[in-house]
């Protein structure tokens, strides 16, 4: 949260399974397809009042546990990263479609620069080894 200079908000993470996600993306995206993680904002980024709470980041477990082992590395990392997506995009923050590119499969440019920064603040605040 500092690293965006919202010390002071919360946001609500939500764990939850590939069917629940992929519901929550068919219902509010009309996209019928599992998914990694989703925000929702509580707040216009741009409105000059910036609420307590700034919305819901739901991750999927199913996904995030997969996409752990594919990248050879722990579920708490995993979810750290995707938790920092979400975060990023609570702020008012957007990027194109990857196309399953992820984080670490080489979404480049400068439109992701922003989300490479919050992972590298999420990563240094995990405990060495996750």
């Amino acid at each position: 949260m500092a690293h965006f200079e919202v010390p002071d908000r919360e946001v609500t993470v939500v764990l939850v399974g590939d069917r629940t996600i992929r519901a929550l993306k068919r219902e509010h995206w009309g996209e019928d397809a599992v998914t990694d993680v989703l925000s929702f904002p509580t707040w216009e980024p741009g409105d000059p009042f910036v609420p307590p709470h700034l919305g819901d980041i739901v991750i999927s477990l199913d996904t995030a546990q997969r996409q752990a082992d594919a990248r050879g590395h722990s579920l708490t990392r995993e979810v750290a990263l995707l938790a920092s997506h979400g975060l990023t995009h609570l702020v008012g923050n957007d990027h194109p479609h990857a196309d399953g590119l992820g984080f670490e499969e080489g979404a480049q440019g400068p439109e992701w620069e922003v989300f490479h920064a919050a992972w590298r603040a999420a990563q240094s605040a995990l405990p060495a080894g996750s």
